[in-house]
C-alpha cells in the first residue's frame, strides 16, 4: 500500500502531465487560429467563417493556458524542496 508521501509524489506527477498537456493543446489551438487567419486575408470567399474559427481557436488558446498556469500554482503549492 503506498504512503501518503508516494501518493503525493504520484498526484504531483500526474499534475505535472497535465500542465504540459493543456500547455501543449493550447499552442496547438494557437496555431491553428493563426491558419485560419492567415486563410482568411488569403481568401475572402470563406473569410467570415475563417474569422470565427480564429477566434474560437484563440479563446480556446487562451482557456487552456488558464487552466494549466491554475494547475501549475497547485503543483507549486503542494510540491515540496
Amino acid at each position: 500500500m503506498p504512503t501518503s508521501e508516494e501518493k503525493l509524489v504520484a498526484l504531483l506527477q500526474d499534475l505535472q502531465t497535465l500542465a504540459s498537456h493543456l500547455h501543449g493543446q493550447g499552442d496547438k489551438k494557437l496555431t491553428q487560429s493563426r491558419r485560419f487567419e492567415e486563410n482568411a486575408r488569403r481568401d475572402s470567399s470563406n473569410q467570415d467563417f475563417d474569422l470565427r474559427q480564429a477566434t474560437m481557436l484563440s479563446y480556446q488558446h487562451d482557456i487552456l493556458h488558464e487552466i494549466g498556469n491554475q494547475v501549475d500554482k497547485l503543483i507549486k503549492l503542494y510540491d515540496r524542496p
